[in-house]
């Protein structure tokens, strides 16, 4: 981790984050317009992201189970993408706290 990387948690520090959304979310630059350059509005979206993914397969996995007509198919898919996006999510929070913990070891 470089200080360029450190800076982008200073939401004031002016970088802008770019590249493909961590989670895939298809958009070009990763976060939703009008908040570019914001590492804690990428995350949050992140986050949202991931908890939408989530609330979409346990309504579907209810309509499985209460007897309702939808495809199984479409079912364990939205499972599956809804638990790797979390594990993906817990994996850059591990990261990110891997990276505080050692920044907090450093010596000045």
């Amino acid at each position: 981790m470089n200080i360029n990387e450190l800076n982008r948690l200073n939401p004031g520090a002016g970088s802008a984050v770019s590249g493909a959304d961590a989670l895939g979310n298809g958009t070009a630059d990763g976060i939703k317009s009008g908040r570019q350059g914001e590492f804690g509005a990428m995350l949050e979206d992140a986050l949202e992201n991931v908890n939408d993914q989530m609330l979409q397969s346990g309504e579907m996995v209810q309509k499985m189970a209460s007897g309702e007509d939808v495809d199984i198919a479409d079912t364990m898919i939205s499972v599956t993408k809804a638990g790797i996006s979390f594990r993906m999510l817990l994996q850059v929070r591990n990261k990110a706290l891997s990276a505080y913990e050692e920044i907090m070891r450093m010596s000045v």
